[in-house]
């Protein structure tokens, strides 16, 4: 029985009683039912004798079910829905682990457009399940998110790429062997792609981000071996990952700058060391990339008690540039900040070179806040270029 859908006895109208649900145009009942959540849908049966299988040909419809919804609910929906599919969107318990094969190899003839599957991971199933390789066949698809699977399998020959897509969202995801390729094409193959998200997956070998559309970069791995290919359109990007040590981006040459510049960029929020050489780096190296980068945050993260105290201040004694930070506009420190030489020299050199800066922050913890009182009087002295810029320092 569909989830939501009575078991009493459905209400028989008066002999003569007018029905005035049925009067109703179709594209109005269409419309009404395409804007409910699927419980809800499956409850118009009862409305209205012409309502009482309306719902299986409407078009658009959101197919949204929750965690305790019955298997036997779901796989009636699926069967009983004959129109195409607006979202598909599932959280799959271990033990549903083989109705989910079954379930997606239904889709692609729902003409889905978004899906959204949700693995369980958890101790009593550590092992992720393979993704149904059906999931090339599904090419109405405008946004894909999946978490906890093995993603993506190798695509049949057939394949010429998700030519609709404009969203794509990986969560804890494992590759496969050569996954990383399949992956690779798949983006590739995607020329709408306008937002890529790498949450927590497992990367192991070399690989390219790039898209000629990809307006919005999320990318958070342990993975050190991701290289940031060519991305024009570029706007918003936000990497909370070890995975910007140069060594792996940069096969162990600290760069100077990509190889090409970030026009779009307005919007970057990093995690850094700048305590470390590698990540400092690669900090320095997106920021004279990104001519019209409008608001900077960054994430102080540091492991390790190996310290250069004069990391930073080397990187900004070689940058010549003083129209480094031409339109930048907002920084945010936050994080393990201990107010170190590194992480004071950068405060330094924000202030000192971006002429459009309205306001610094940094975040530091409330437990540690006597510590920061020499740290905050030294801030007040350096040069701002900016005549606007104001030097914010909050305790939490």
């Amino acid at each position: 029985m569909p989830p939501g859908e009575p078991t009493a006895k459905r209400r028989r109208l008066p002999a003569g009683e007018p029905d005035d649900l049925a009067a109703l145009p179709p594209e109005i009942v269409d419309n009404i039912i395409s804007r409910l959540n699927i419980r809800e849908v499956v409850r118009t049966s009862v409305l209205s004798h012409a309502w009482r299988r309306r719902w299986e040909s409407v078009r658009g419809l959101n197919l949204s079910f929750r965690s305790s919804d019955p298997a036997a609910a779901i796989s009636s929906v699926l069967k009983r829905s004959t129109a195409p599919v607006s979202i598909f969107h599932l959280y799959i318990p271990g033990r549903r682990f083989h109705r989910a094969v079954r379930w997606l190899r239904i889709l692609p003839t729902k003409r889905v457009q978004s899906l959204d599957l949700d693995f369980e991971s958890s101790l009593d199933f550590p092992d992720k399940p393979n993704l149904d390789p059906i999931i090339f066949s599904c090419l109405d698809l405008t946004s894909l998110c999946l978490e906890g699977c093995v993603f993506p399998p190798p695509p049949p020959p057939s394949f010429v790429g998700f030519l609709k897509l404009t969203k794509l969202e990986l969560s804890e995801i494992e590759l496969p062997l050569h996954g990383e390729k399949h992956l690779e094409a798949i983006i590739a193959a995607s020329p709408l792609l306008l937002e890529l998200s790498l949450a927590c997956a497992q990367l192991p070998r070399l690989w390219f981000v790039r898209g000629p559309n990809i307006r919005s970069l999320n990318i958070s791995t342990d993975d050190d071996y991701v290289r940031i290919g060519e991305l024009p359109q570029l706007e918003d990007v936000t990497i909370s990952a070890s995975s910007v040590k140069t060594e792996g981006v940069f096969n162990g040459n600290p760069p100077e700058r990509f190889p090409f510049t970030f026009q779009n960029l307005r919007s970057l929020n990093l995690l850094a060391c700048l305590d470390q050489i590698p990540s400092t780096s690669f900090v320095f190296a997106i920021l004279r990339c990104a001519p019209n980068l409008e608001k900077l945050g960054i994430e102080v993260d540091c492991d390790t008690d190996e310290v250069d105290d004069a990391i930073v201040e080397g990187f900004a004694n070689a940058e010549t540039n003083d129209d480094i930070f031409p339109r930048l506009r907002y920084v945010r420190l936050h994080g393990s900040i201990g107010c170190s030489s590194n992480e004071m020299c950068f405060i330094k050199f924000v202030l000192s070179k971006a002429r459009s800066l309205e306001l610094f922050c940094v975040l530091v913890h409330s437990q540690n806040a006597s510590s920061y009182k020499e740290a905050l009087i030294e801030m007040a002295t350096y040069k701002r270029a900016s005549p606007r810029a104001r030097l914010r320092f909050i305790c939490r």
